[in-house]
C-alpha cells in the first residue's frame, strides 16, 4: 500500500503542477485540463485506448471515490476496466484525483 500510495502521490504532484501552470495563465478550460492529463499519464508511459476513454476512467475514479470507496478500490476500478499494472493505475488515480477531484487529494496523505 505504502508503494501504491507514493505512485499515486507523484501523479498527484505532476498533474497538480501542469493545472496550476493552465490557471496561472487563465487558460484552464474543459480541453486543456483534459490535456493536461492526457499529457501527465501519457509521460509516465500510459497510452489509452482513446483520450475520451482515458478521460471517462478518470471521471469514474471519482465516483468510486465520491461513493465511499478508498484508493485501493480505485486503483482495482482502473485495472479491472483497463489493461494497466497496478503500478500504472495507482499513477492514473494520483492523475485522475488531482485533474478531477481534488477535494479526495487527503486520501493521498
Amino acid at each position: 500500500m505504502i508503494r501504491l500510495t507514493a505512485l499515486i502521490g507523484t501523479a498527484a504532484a505532476a498533474s497538480a503542477l501542469g493545472l496550476a501552470a493552465l490557471t496561472s495563465t487563465g487558460v484552464a478550460s474543459a480541453s486543456t485540463i483534459d490535456d493536461t492529463f492526457i499529457t501527465v499519464i501519457t509521460d509516465e508511459g500510459i497510452q489509452p485506448p482513446s483520450t475520451r476513454e482515458a478521460i471517462s476512467v478518470a471521471h469514474d475514479v471519482c465516483t468510486v471515490l465520491n461513493e465511499g470507496g478508498d484508493l485501493v478500490d480505485a486503483v482495482s476500478a482502473v485495472s479491472g476496466y483497463t489493461d494497466l499494472e497496478t503500478e500504472d493505475s495507482a499513477f492514473f488515480v494520483g492523475a485522475s484525483i488531482a485533474t478531477y477531484c481534488p477535494e479526495h487529494e487527503g486520501l493521498i496523505d
